[in-house]
C-alpha cells in the first residue's frame, strides 16, 4: 500500500506558499527525524495541529510547504 503523503528527502522539490504567492523550491536538510525540513534556508516544522509544514515561529497558518508526490 503506498504511502498517504510524500516522505521528505533531501533534493525533493516542494512548493512554498504564503498569502496566496506559491515559489518552487528544494528541501536542502531533513531534521529531527523528519519533522523539520530546512528550505530556502528556513526551517519548517511539521505540526500536530494540521498536519502540515509550517515556517518556524509562524502559527499555524502561516507559511507553509506543499510536498509534491513523485510520478509514476
Amino acid at each position: 500500500m503506498p504511502a498517504s503523503r510524500p516522505i521528505p528527502h533531501v533534493g525533493m522539490r516542494v512548493r512554498v506558499v504564503h498569502l496566496g504567492a506559491i515559489e518552487h523550491a528544494v528541501v536542502e536538510e531533513v531534521l529531527d527525524h523528519g519533522r523539520t525540513l530546512v528550505v530556502g534556508g528556513e526551517a519548517y516544522t511539521l505540526r500536530r495541529l494540521n498536519g502540515r509544514f509550517v515556517r518556524e515561529g509562524e502559527p499555524y497558518y502561516g507559511t507553509r510547504l506543499l510536498l509534491r508526490q513523485a510520478a509514476g
